[in-house]
């Protein structure tokens, strides 16, 4: 599918998360510019977080954003299963590399909180992001503040060190 310049954010449907939007995700998660924002190194790592990802999916707490039909962004909350901190949890968010930068994201984002609120009673959302990452921006924009930063998480594929930034908005 090509991107079409043109398009309107109206033009994009959000529906809940099935399970054949697995493929999308790998897919996505496979690109090696994508894998520099997550910790995954390999196919059998990338399956594992799908699977990780797509789970929450029979709980209708994972949105994927569709253009024309087709999957082109994914958003989960990772609900917890214990009462005492039910109250909070993470959420992981994944836009197409062709369709960031065009207000996929910020519209999952404003989606998920949503249904963060409404269907889960979430009173804090957090997230992981890696340092260098761009959607640091994306998320402070729309609310989320760093209260954490890991310096030496992970090694990117020059065997550096990267940070891992916590961030958290109250709902």
């Amino acid at each position: 599918m090509s991107v079409n310049e043109s398009f309107s954010l109206e033009e994009i449907e959000l529906r809940y998360t099935e399970a054949g939007d697995s493929k999308y995700l790998k897919e996505w998660l496979m690109d090696p510019g994508v894998r520099n924002a997550f910790p995954m190194n390999d196919e059998l790592e990338v399956n594992d977080a799908v699977a990780r990802w797509i789970y929450f999916h029979k709980y209708k707490s994972s949105l994927t954003a569709l253009y024309q039909g087709e999957p082109i962004g994914l958003a989960t909350l990772y609900l917890q299963p214990y009462r005492r901190i039910a109250h909070q949890c993470e959420f992981g968010i994944i836009v197409d590399e062709k369709w960031r930068g065009r207000g996929i994201g910020a519209l999952l984002i404003k989606n998920i909180i949503h249904l963060a609120k409404a269907e889960f009673r979430i009173e804090l959302l957090h997230l992981q992001v890696y340092g260098g990452n761009p959607a640091v921006r994306l998320y402070e924009r729309c609310g989320f503040v760093e209260f954490g930063r890991q310096a030496h998480w992970l090694k990117d594929i020059d065997n550096q060190y990267v940070a891992r930034i916590f961030m958290e908005k109250l709902l």
